[in-house]
């Protein structure tokens, strides 16, 4: 039974001290401030959460790899990744995420949506890829790169490099074996085509084709 119900939305709570929580939604009332950074929060719980990201405290240790969190919902979520649980799956496409948050941006694949607005007119399906986007007006590159100091707008990007250095090519041709730093498909199917025999690139005066745009341009210049 929960008798102590919510006169704005409906919901109804067992313990009259979780409805006064949950009626905080509604109001906007955030009576908990962090005293290191003054954000508000709606309960002490959420509040005590917050202030371990200032004292560093990580209390949930993932028992598989040693990783621990601020929160233990980010521990729920983290051990998906070695149990492979994939709760929340896509209906467009039946493609499934550890996160429910990771759907709902997936989800703008389909949907087409791009929220989050950059001041120069671009526009994103995640908050993260604007983030990202709006180092190249900022000019910040807050990831360096430990072996030679070349800084990075991505940390996906210093990755990619940081292959230069270790040698590491983990993406494999499925004929030859050959490896790539780079997952991007444009890589492999450009290789491929050494397999394949593929030439779709054709020069419009003599009609020789190459298997890559840049060798076409290279043979243009002999015309």
């Amino acid at each position: 039974e929960k008798p102590h119900a919510c006169t704005e939305c409906g919901k109804s709570f067992k313990m009259k001290v979780d409805l006064t929580k949950h009626l905080r939604t509604h109001t906007g009332e955030r009576p908990f401030p962090c005293t290191d950074c003054g954000k508000r929060f709606i309960t002490k719980s959420q509040l005590k959460e917050h202030q371990r990201i200032h004292t560093g405290e990580r209390p949930y240790k993932c028992l598989d790899c040693g990783k621990n969190f601020t929160q233990k919902s980010q521990l729920i979520v983290h051990r998906r990744i070695h149990t492979g649980e994939k709760p929340y799956q896509c209906r467009g496409c039946q493609k499934s995420f550890v996160d429910k948050s990771q759907l709902v941006a997936h989800h703008r694949i389909h949907t087409g949506d791009r929220p989050f607005k950059c001041g120069c007119g671009k526009r994103f399906a995640q908050r993260t890829q604007l983030v990202t986007h709006q180092r190249v007006h900022t000019g910040e590159r807050p990831y360096p790169c430990d072996d030679c100091g070349k800084r990075f707008g991505d940390k996906s990007r210093l990755t990619v490099h940081q292959r230069i250095h270790t040698g590491d090519r983990p993406f494999r041709c499925p004929t030859c074996g050959k490896g790539f730093r780079q997952k991007i498909a444009l890589i492999l199917i450009t290789h491929q085509r050494v397999h394949t025999g593929e030439a779709p690139f054709q020069c419009p005066q003599c009609s020789k084709s190459f298997s890559q745009k840049a060798n076409l341009m290279k043979h243009q210049l002999t015309h």
